[in-house]
């Protein structure tokens, strides 16, 4: 197939040019009925907003230019079939856990996912298994889950059905799945990984992590506007073997999207597959080329350094750009000092500063950036204070919920002051955003090390998806059977 071809986003340019009267669905009348403030900026996007109508196909019944749009993204990442998201790769990691696995079914889930991967537990009503990630010492990130950790919750487990991991990290960092799936499939188990920040990774080359799809993965979901020119939301799941009932996966997207999808953002995700299969291997070479230019410019400073663009047996995405420092306070300064200058970084967190590069053929200014961040990443004494207290981690590299998600429906809780709460049964999830994953999860025993780490979360001001609601009222818990 024709990887130039954009046959979704051209057929609603075509209808664009050729269809001035709308008697169907959205109200704004291919754009010509809209508020007057607001018309000149959304005049152009409002012209391809459009729904199942003749000639543009349906997302849900896919047989026309969808189809196509879908069929070429699958032949550009080598998978059995791809089927275009509109919920972001929430609506995805929901759909794969609904697919592979039934109410009550044991799996393997790598314990720093995402949000929308816990509550894809709680709505299937699975029994989680969680394995532990690497966390490099160094600088206190968090990686994957090693190999001998998914061995021992196979041994330990037999009967799970299917294993959910992450792969890359947030902050870029991915490893070799290859012997990941063979040792799951040898077992019987199906694959499964939201790799939401991996569209990009079609090309195979040492300094850039491999996509879980070429390791043979079974399902991937991936974030296309993480990375790639793709709007907000707009993303992928890849059927990538023929283990994975299709029928059953379409049944569950058709349950979690809306049946009337944004056409913008199919369309956005026709372009998106079309720019990335543009990309020659001379384009790729430049960019990883000019990317390690850039991040070479910037020197080590006083009680900051970037991180490692290998930590053991993980190569970060060289679109991530991340900066470690052992002070309090200091990220977020770093952070308040971009936002000033209108630059807004990906992530600040109590030990880093993420930054993500955008993924470009025309190269990358570096000058004015390098002058940027060596102004702002500068620390005075009261930045440069106080460390970071770590508490004791949960020792075993696999691990269940103190209580189930389906018996926690059944018990009555209550609320205490959140610093009170170590060795109590969490009864909320408790999600900082970003990066969206939880520090706490509800049927969790709460630990030292996740109220130091929260401690830490407030005292610099992060958010919480879950709100913050929680600081001044108290933290829900369960009750005891016995209360």
């Amino acid at each position: 197939m024709n990887q130039s071809r954009t046959p979704l986003f051209s057929k609603l340019t075509e209808h664009q040019q050729t269809s001035p009267w709308s008697f169907h669905v959205p109200g704004h009348k291919n754009g010509n009925v809209f508020f007057s403030k607001a018309k000149p900026v959304f005049e152009q996007i409002l012209s391809i907003d459009q729904t199942e109508i003749a000639g543009l196909d349906d997302l849900h019944d896919a047989n026309g230019v969808i189809h196509e749009a879908q069929q070429l993204t699958a032949e550009l990442y080598q998978t059995k079939s791809t089927h275009f998201l509109v919920g972001g790769s929430t609506v995805g990691n929901l759909a794969m856990l609904m697919t592979v696995a039934d109410r009550g079914d044991v799996v393997l889930v790598q314990r720093n996912s995402h949000q929308s991967i816990f509550h894809g537990l709680e709505l299937a009503g699975l029994r989680p298994v969680f394995l532990k990630p690497e966390k490099d010492e160094e600088t206190g990130l968090a990686l994957g889950v090693p190999l001998s950790t998914l061995k021992l919750g196979l041994h330990q487990f037999p009967e799970a059905k299917a294993v959910f991991l992450t792969n890359p990290t947030y902050e870029g960092y991915g490893q070799l799945l290859n012997q990941h799936v063979r040792v799951a499939h040898a077992s019987g188990m199906v694959v499964c990984v939201d790799e939401a920040h991996g569209a990009h990774f079609i090309h195979e080359e040492a300094s850039w992590p491999q996509s879980a799809l070429m390791a043979g993965a079974d399902l991937v979901v991936q974030s296309a506007h993480k990375t790639l020119p793709a709007m907000t939301m707009a993303s992928f799941i890849h059927i990538n073997t023929h283990q994975v009932n299709e029928e059953k996966l379409k049944t569950f997207l058709r349950m979690l999207q809306s049946s009337s999808p944004s056409y913008p953002l199919m369309a956005s995700l026709d372009v998106a597959r079309a720019y990335l299969a543009s990309f020659m291997e001379q384009d790729w070479t430049r960019l990883t080329e000019d990317i390690s230019a850039l991040k070479g410019q910037l020197k080590k400073g006083p009680g900051w350094r970037q991180a490692n663009q290998k930590i053991g047996n993980y190569v970060q995405d060289p679109l991530k750009w991340v900066f470690v420092t052992e002070h309090k306070q200091a990220a977020y300064k770093w952070k308040q000092r971009l936002e000033q200058r209108f630059a807004f970084p990906e992530l600040a967190s109590p030990q880093h500063l993420l930054l993500t590069l955008p993924f470009t053929k025309i190269g990358i200014d570096k000058e004015p950036i390098i002058a940027m961040l060596s102004e702002i990443l500068t620390l005075n004494e009261q930045e440069v204070g106080q460390g970071f207290r770590e508490g004791v981690e949960l020792a075993s590299p696999v691990s269940e919920l103190a209580l189930s998600m389906s018996d926690s429906h059944e018990l009555e809780t209550k609320v205490i002051p959140w610093k009170q709460s170590e060795g109590e049964i969490a009864a909320e999830t408790i999600t900082p955003y970003p990066p969206g994953i939880p520090l706490i999860v509800k049927g969790e025993r709460i630990r030292e090390d996740q109220l130091i780490k929260l401690t830490q979360l407030i005292e610099t001001e992060a958010s919480f998806q879950t709100g913050r609601g929680w600081i001044e009222q108290g933290m829900t818990i369960f009750r005891d059977r016995g209360e």
